[in-house]
């Protein structure tokens, strides 16, 4: 028999990769707009997370323009519309996300570090929607049976569970964080879904909204 994926991850995975072979191949190609990062700061940041050393760069943040110096642990990129590097910096508790546009003269140090036992970047991306990393919350949306063949085709999330209600409507549930991303990704369905948990999930839109837009 054909070995096939035993989860959702591990198929999210499969397809991830290949769309990178695709697109190394020349078979494929991303249409719309994308930011503009320096090459040679990903490299710098590569080698980083390779041999465990922490980097030094220029950063300017989104909100804050001001030009800042950070040392930092890189452990891993995320890359969706926006890519971002996951990190955490020196002096300060958990992981932060930069952003890649945001990242200049970029410098590996001669400081190594040790990396958090057990983290992995797949495990870290399943607690954000998209990439900006906020607290996981539980969701719970209803699309309705006009739309629900179409969103059965979607992988809204790794670790997404799925049921149809006695209407035919799609029943979509995980847990993440990224209320804004959400709500952008919510807006393209118009009235074909809606939110069923949290109650108060566009005030939390609106909240993200002022941190990150």
């Amino acid at each position: 028999h054909a070995l096939r994926p035993s989860s959702g991850a591990q198929r999210a995975r499969l397809e991830t990769d290949l769309e990178a072979l695709l697109e190394a191949e020349g078979l494929a190609a991303r249409p719309g707009p994308r930011v503009r990062v320096d090459p040679a700061a990903v490299a710098v940041l590569r080698e980083g997370i390779l041999a465990c050393r922490k980097v030094a760069f220029t950063y300017r943040g989104r909100l804050d323009p001001t030009a800042r110096e950070r040392v930092v642990e890189p452990y891993g990129f995320l890359y969706g519309t926006r890519p971002y590097l996951v990190a955490r910096r020196e002096g300060a508790e958990g992981f932060r996300h930069y952003r890649l546009q945001g990242i200049s003269e970029a410098r590996l140090t001669d400081e190594p570090f040790t990396r958090e036992q057990g983290f992995t970047i797949e495990a870290h991306a399943r607690r954000c929607f998209g990439t900006f990393l906020e607290e996981p919350f539980d969701v719970v949306w209803r699309f309705r049976p006009s739309a629900a063949r179409d969103a059965a085709e979607y992988v809204f999330h790794p670790d997404q569970r799925v049921e149809t209600d006695a209407e035919g409507g799609l029943i979509v549930r995980f847990r993440a964080g990224g209320a804004l991303e959400m709500a952008w990704h919510l807006l393209t369905w118009g009235d074909a879904v809606e939110v069923l948990e949290p109650p108060d999930f566009w005030q939390r839109a609106e909240a993200s909204r002022a941190r990150f837009a």
